[in-house]
């Protein structure tokens, strides 16, 4: 039981930790091209890693406890939305281009 504890922190430490990098790669392009794609993916990911965080903290609780669910809810909503965004003005040129 006790190992099984100590794996489950270590792996959650491990999410959070590749979540925040990815945050961070992100952020670094959202800096170059100022492009809203990269900021919500940004956002997306610091909310993904919060969630695990508070997950990690309160090992006890399970994963679908409200507020670590509406986190994560949140962050994919967030990513959904960033792509459809970036489709959106993509079709938009497309369609003012050939007019």
């Amino acid at each position: 039981m006790l190992q099984s504890i100590a794996l489950k922190e270590f792996l959650l430490g491990a999410l959070v930790m590749s979540e925040v990098v990815l945050a961070l790669f992100f952020l670094h392009y959202w800096r170059v091209t100022r492009d809203r794609f990269f900021l919500l993916f940004t956002s997306s990911f610091v909310l993904g890693s919060a969630s695990r965080l508070v997950l990690a903290v309160h090992l006890g609780n399970d994963e679908f406890e409200p507020l670590i669910y509406l986190l994560r809810l949140l962050s994919y909503v967030i990513i959904v939305v960033a792509i459809v965004d970036k489709n959106r003005i993509s079709i938009a040129k497309l369609l003012f281009q050939r007019t």
